[in-house]
């Protein structure tokens, strides 16, 4: 066996991390499989409740809320929970019962169906009338024993099946197989040609076997039955019952329209998912090629293999003759294969770094993949029985623990690459940029957010967080790996991997779980039903006395914001993105280095916040001074602003040193932000501690009472907001800074100016006090985490007392214009799923108690009016009865129509105080109050075809 060329042994990545890299194809076909499964559970159950629910009657009871699918999901929604108890009475009564177990039968089958083609696909391949055992053939005993030296250099403990294809000329192998049988077929040509070309061979062989070595035969086969399935079986029965069942019962129904738009977007979200999918499933199908190549190269495979097939010469140079316009349709055609060009392959070999330096494609098919398997997962989880309160929890761990495992595997090898290579370190901030693009496109491709015709949610902007957390993740990720890379030698670098996506598992996870739960909902509207939801949190804020500041009412979204930012998980997130770094850099010896600018900024930033607090203070007693009676909502004047300054000053440094950071822009902005925060806090602490002492600087106190308990709760009550969400925040700052930074330097760097004055290459620790430089990170770092911790515990604290009940916003339905078809298919819904029922039964008994009065009266006495014992018994049973039919009446659902709706309450409101001041006249003999009851059912009965006619058209 001839030698490989020094060249590109040179450029051989060690195995470690090479394992480590090809480790992060595993998480990506999981979160397939997650995708697939979760795809197959929502199409099954909406195929067993169509056939439970022939009728639509589900449908139907959303439409008889007034629900308009036409306007929002989330209008349909609220319509649904403010009338929720008459929408459990209809379903339970209309739509039919289905066994507990049909939904999971359903997608058993579909994975009994994908194990079965899993079990099957290897039987086929490898029928005995297409491939011959090895052993079998005659005059092949060398060609045993080579095999045999070849499952020795790989490695493997247990030996795959050799069988050769005669009838296939090529000079191609493959591998398949399943839980550890595994069979190597050899092509009939390369079989021919071994003698011709034994290295080539060799080559062949140990890719497949490499293969086995990075053991991803398994999943990969699973997959493909899996994707399979779901592309043969699951869609097209989809499909198969839009077309058969769903279009043609609405056909010429006032629905129709609806249905078919409705049937249109499913479609299209059907299709691009299936895009994502298809592109997702082929990038990760290179990519193990990709590895499998470099595995085979480091046993020894001839390169020449791969420059024969690349077209290359004995120099190595390749024909260049395509143009652009070719390039660019080569690139995009190379997208939709699952394997790569061996063009591609080559210069993987002869460059590794090709291979770990991260793409765009995977990070915007992982967002995107991520986030239409989020939407499906609920589907899933239910058929297992989990709780619904815990779906959301569920569904954010999952999808972040999937997310940040694929993202840090292609990113942590990529560092790791460049730091033993002397190479440029990959961008964070571009693989960020990516992976949100993929999570919007996903979401959007879902459509969850908005209505069925709308591509972007009312509420576009809440979109921002859970994409500025992908970012966040991504980006913190590579440059908390490089600094981990920069360690040094003999420091176990396993535990900064752990670390570092433990954090970025944390984000991510907060973030998804409040898209799940809130986001989503806030995207598609929620403020716009809770009326003015400023001036009831300015109410609570100040105990009712108002606040007659602008800052509530120039940031409406800051009681969301608020409400968010309480929660402590949030804090520990965000402080753990600067204070992990910071330690990362912490000297541990006089010869250690660190990045220039990171503590003199941190200070000079503390130092800005804290003349901005107490700057702050002295304004706001000046322009806004204390008015007895009024203390508290000066309270919150004086913290709202205090936010705002220690925030806009955390930002101005988080972007200045972003923008002045050629290394690790994210990582010190962050450090620099969170310092500068913390000094902000600490001296508000201060003011608040001697609040009265210093007369320039009282906040409310009209003495001088120290009190350092108070001015710490004040803090912890800032913190959150500050540190967690202003601190989270920061990183879309820093972007800003980063960008504007790198154009900067662009735009001197052509004009030939001197760089900007950030350089922040290292420099050796022993230029100051080794004590001192340390204390400057241990202190941030131990301040911050003791503030968490006293607001972890505050929190606690909190929600073991009984809450003190607080006014609900009543729901504000939206008023907007309903098409006539559609208002005609809410009202024959309403007539039909109980409506007629309900107005019959109130219009029976107060026209039958008036005909039993015509026949009581019909002998010319008025004994109908007199005699107690007769109405006793012939009236007030019959009054009674008008009272228990219009209290079912009104547990049904509102009118749909406003009109239908103002004849309906007309109705139920005269026939219920009729019939209620008969029962009680009666029963006091009350003989006035009995005739004056008479007569109101008497009008009433005058005027029921008008209010007939206006509720039942």
């Amino acid at each position: 066996m001839s030698a490989p060329p020094d060249s590109v042994l040179a450029a051989q990545p060690p195995p470690a991390h090479q394992r480590l890299s090809n480790a992060g194809t595993l998480p990506r076909f999981v979160l397939l499989i997650v995708l697939f499964v979760g795809i197959a559970a929502v199409i099954t159950a909406s195929l067993v409740e169509a056939h439970t629910d022939p009728n639509g009657a589900r449908v139907g009871c959303g439409l008889a809320a007034g629900g308009d699918p036409g306007l929002s999901d989330l209008d349909v929604r609220f319509r649904i929970v403010d009338q929720q108890s008459a929408f459990e009475d209809c379903v339970d009564r209309f739509v039919p019962a289905q066994p507990w177990w049909w939904k999971p039968a359903a997608l058993l089958l579909v994975s009994v169906c994908a194990a079965a083609l899993y079990w099957a696909l290897p039987r086929w391949k490898g029928r005995r009338s297409r491939v011959v055992p090895v052993e079998q053939v005659d005059g092949h005993a060398d060609l045993v024993s080579t095999l045999a030296e070849l499952v020795t250099v790989a490695g493997l403990r247990r030996p795959p099946r050799f069988v050769i294809a005669p009838a296939v000329p090529t000079s191609g192998a493959v591998v398949f197989g399943r839980l550890r049988r595994y069979t190597v077929c050899l092509d009939g040509g390369l079989v021919a040609r071994r003698h011709r070309a034994p290295e080539g061979f060799r080559a062949v062989v140990l890719h497949e076997l490499a293969h086995l070595r990075n053991r991803d035969v398994d999943i990969t086969y699973a997959t493909v039955a899996l994707w399979r399935i779901l592309l043969w079986v699951v869609v097209p029965l989809d499909l198969a019952y839009i077309a058969a069942v769903s279009l043609p019962s609405t056909a010429g129904s006032s629905m129709a329209t609806r249905e078919q738009s409705r049937v249109a977007h499913h479609v299209a979200m059907l299709a691009v998912t299936v895009v994502l999918v298809y592109l997702a499933r082929a990038d990760i199908l290179r990519t193990r090629e990709f590895h499998a190549d470099l595995t085979a190269r480091r046993w020894g495979a001839d390169v020449r293999l791969w420059e024969t097939a690349a077209g290359r010469d004995a120099t190595g140079r390749a024909p260049s003759n395509r143009i652009a316009a070719g390039r660019l349709m080569a690139s995009w055609a190379s997208l939709w294969h699952t394997h790569p060009s061996w063009e591609r392959r080559l210069r993987s070999l002869a460059d590794p770094g090709t291979v770990f330096a991260p793409q765009a494609l995977p990070f915007f098919l992982t967002g995107a993949t991520a986030a239409i398997a989020a939407t499906r997962m609920p589907a899933l989880l239910s058929l297992l029985g989990i709780a619904s309160h815990w779906e959301n929890w569920v569904v954010a761990v999952v999808v972040a623990v999937l997310v940040s495992t694929i993202t840090g595997l292609l990113l942590w090898p990529a560092v790791t690459h460049a730091a033993l290579t002397h190479g440029p370190a990959p961008s964070g901030l571009r693989a960020g940029c990516w992976l949100g693009g993929g999570l919007i496109v996903g979401e959007l491709a879902v459509g969850r957010s908005g209505s069925v015709w709308d591509l972007l949610p009312e509420q576009a902007a809440f979109l921002v967080p859970p994409v500025l957390a992908g970012l966040a993740a991504v980006w913190w990720t590579t440059e908390y790996a490089q600094v981990s890379a920069t360690r040094p030698a003999g420091v176990r670098r396993r535990w900064p991997l752990l670390v570092g996506l433990g954090v970025s598992c944390l984000v991510l996870a907060l973030w998804w779980h409040w898209w799940e739960a809130q986001g989503a909902i806030l995207a598609g509207g929620f403020l716009s039903f809770n009326g003015d939801l400023v001036g009831a949190h300015e109410q609570s804020l100040t105990d009712g006395q108002g606040y007659e500041g602008p800052l509530l009412a120039l940031a409406p979204g800051l009681p969301v914001l608020l409400a968010l930012s309480k929660r402590p998980e949030l804090l520990w997130a965000s402080g753990a993105l600067w204070v992990l770094p910071l330690l990362a850099w912490l000297p541990r010896s006089a010869g250690a280095t660190r990045p220039r600018p990171v503590l003199p900024a941190a200070g000079t930033g503390a130092l800005c916040s804290a003349v901005a607090v107490v700057a702050a203070t002295a304004g706001v007693r000046a322009w806004s001074p204390v008015v007895a009676g009024r203390e508290q909502a000066h309270l919150v004047s004086y913290t709202m602003w205090l936010m705002v300054v220690v925030i806009g000053v955390m930002w101005l440094a988080a972007g200045v040193t972003a923008a002045l950071a050629e290394r690790y822009p994210l990582v010190q902005a962050l450090v620099v932000a969170g310092a500068t925060g913390l000094a902000g806090l600490l001296t508000l602490a201060a003011l608040a501690s001697v609040d009265g002492c210093v007369r320039p600087l009282t906040i409310l106190a009209s003495s001088c009472q120290p009190d350092p308990l108070g001015g710490w709760s004040l803090v912890t009550l800032l913190t959150p907001t500050t540190l967690g969400l202003g601190g989270f925040l920061a990183v879309a700052v820093a972007a800003l800074g980063t960008l504007a930074g790198r154009s900067l330097r662009r735009i001197r760097a052509r004009a030939g100016s001197t760089p900007l004055a950030g350089d922040d290459s290292p420099v050796p620790a022993h230029l100051g006090r080794l004590a001192l430089r340390r204390a400057a990170v241990v202190v941030p770092c131990l301040l911050m985490t003791a503030t968490t911790i006293a607001v972890t515990v505050a929190d606690l604290r909190s929600a073991t007392r009984t809450p003190a009940a607080s006014a609900a916003l009543d729901p504000v339905l939206g008023a907007q214009a309903t098409s006539p078809g559609v208002r005609t298919a809410q009202v024959e819904a309403w007539r039909a799923l109980g409506g007629d029922e309900r107005g019959g039964q109130v219009l029976t008994v107060v026209l039958g108690l008036l005909h039993r009065l015509d026949q009581l009266a019909a002998d010319g006495s008025d004994r109908v009016l007199s005699d107690w014992t007769l109405i006793d018994a012939e009236v007030r049973p019959r009054c009674a009865a008008i009272s228990e039919r219009v209290a079912g009446a009104r547990r049904y659902f509102r009118h749909p129509d406003p009109q239908g709706q103002a004849a309906w309450n007309a109705l139920l409101t005269r026939a219920e105080r009729a019939g209620g001041d008969c029962d009680l006249a009666i029963g006091r003999r009350d003989r006035d109050g009995y005739l004056t009851a008479i007569r109101r059912l008497v009008s009433l009965g005058q005027d029921v075809p008008g209010m007939g006619e206006a509720i039942f058209r």
